[in-house]
């Protein structure tokens, strides 16, 4: 039976989530110390019921529920955008495996601006730890504050005195706000590299990258590969893209995969076999990967199969949308229908941006594919590590007087 103790790291919001983490974590890859879980600490951004979810994935210190193998060094939670967070087993070799595939040989100055809790904010510890260079964090790190240009390009000055090489992993809405700021614009064009995950990057944020002379590395992965491993289309070298010829599913391989999940014995040997992982996403591959959507996002209207997320893709690429979301789920008339939620750009008439994106969807993938119900918030609703919470939506879909028709 496995002893390796398996404890719960509780890392606050902001710089001091960092100094929180970093010890705990390098005694873990080494073996010096436990293997740990990193949780997010109650917070602004941070409630009870999330964090429960999280323990329940991972099960820190639970005197019923050994971990799975002395390997193990890091357990970390899934997002829990769509369904509950799974607890991920991973070992000091799946974490390291990717390292000088991403690092190149050399000892960038990381900064920190995603969920250190998660899987891409996570990495760029780990990736700083190997370099010696502790990462950079920004004040709104883990929710402490809301994100900003004036924030991150303060720490991008203080990095530019460490080293010449500074690279950062963000997400599409930061990438987005920071291109709205010219000395935002110039703070990137600082970066020697710009990793972008946590889901698509819209065309029309890739293009503003574009003209502005900035480079944009876009990566795909999960919690279970260690992150991303497949850049700008590409698997790096190690990594095998295999797609299931019968349903389309991308499957990725490598000495990145995770070991399992925890207290998951049936679903780890559904999902991981033979070192690769089922990610559950559709795709293409021949000399580069293309993402179609998921196996579990596709919804029949009226007799026709449409994709949840070619229709987000739309609208996130639309004139007037700062950022959208889309789930299906039942109405009142308890018939699951598509639901389209819509951070729209400032002094729109929202009725007439209303009729410009159903007809964007109807010209792209049909009448079928046309949300039935739009909602204009000022927000989409995110979880801490910046992802869409799906379920929120959902939840929202119950509330009549939110949906436009």
């Amino acid at each position: 039976m496995p002893a390796r103790p398996l404890i719960a790291i509780s890392v606050p919001s902001g710089p001091d989530g960092l100094s929180a983490l970093i010890g705990p974590l390098r005694a873990a890859l080494t073996g010096a110390g436990p293997a740990i879980t990193p949780i997010p600490a109650l917070g602004a951004t941070t409630s009870p019921q999330y964090v429960a979810q999280l323990i329940a994935a991972t099960r820190p210190g639970d005197p019923n529920q050994p971990l799975e193998s002395d390997a193990v060094a890091v357990v970390l939670a899934t997002s829990g955008s769509t369904q509950n967070p799974k607890g991920v087993l991973h070992s000091s070799v799946t974490l390291r495996a990717l390292s000088e595939s991403v690092q190149g040989g050399c000892c960038p100055q990381w900064i920190s601006a995603l969920p250190i809790t998660s899987m891409g904010g996570f990495n760029v510890v780990l990736r700083a730890l190997e370099t010696g260079l502790d990462p950079l964090p920004l004040d709104s790190l883990g929710g402490a504050q809301p994100f900003t240009p004036a924030g991150f390009i303060s720490v991008v000055q203080l990095a530019t005195h460490r080293s010449s090489d500074i690279r950062v992993s963000l997400v599409a809405a930061q990438v987005r706000r920071l291109l709205s700021d010219p000395a935002g614009v110039d703070a990137l064009l600082q970066c020697s590299q710009i990793l972008v995950g946590g889901g698509p990057l819209p065309a029309v944020t890739a293009n503003a990258a574009r003209v502005a002379g900035i480079v944009l590395t876009t990566t795909y992965g999960a919690t279970e590969t260690a992150g991303g491993c497949v850049f700008n289309s590409q698997p790096l070298p190690g990594v095998t893209i295999t797609i299931d010829p019968d349903n389309s599913e991308i499957s990725l391989a490598g000495d990145m995969v995770a070991l399992g999940y925890r207290c998951e014995a049936e679903l780890s040997a559904q999902r991981f076999a033979r070192g690769s992982y089922r990610t559950g996403d559709l795709g293409t591959f021949t000399d580069r990967l293309t993402i179609s959507g998921r196996i579990d996002d596709v919804i029949t209207i009226n007799g026709v199969n449409v994709s949840v997320n070619a229709v987000e893709e739309i609208l996130n690429n639309s004139d007037g949308v700062l950022s959208a979301a889309v789930v299906f789920a039942p109405d009142a008339g308890d018939e699951d229908q598509l639901f389209a939620v819509i951070q729209p750009t400032a002094n729109l008439d929202l009725g007439s941006l209303g009729i410009a994106l159903r007809s964007a969807v109807h010209l792209g993938l049909g009448k079928a594919a046309v949300p039935r119900y739009f909602a204009f918030l000022d927000a989409i609703p995110t979880l801490p590590n910046n992802k869409v919470d799906r379920r929120s939506i959902i939840h929202l879909t119950r509330d009549g007087a939110l949906w436009q028709r």
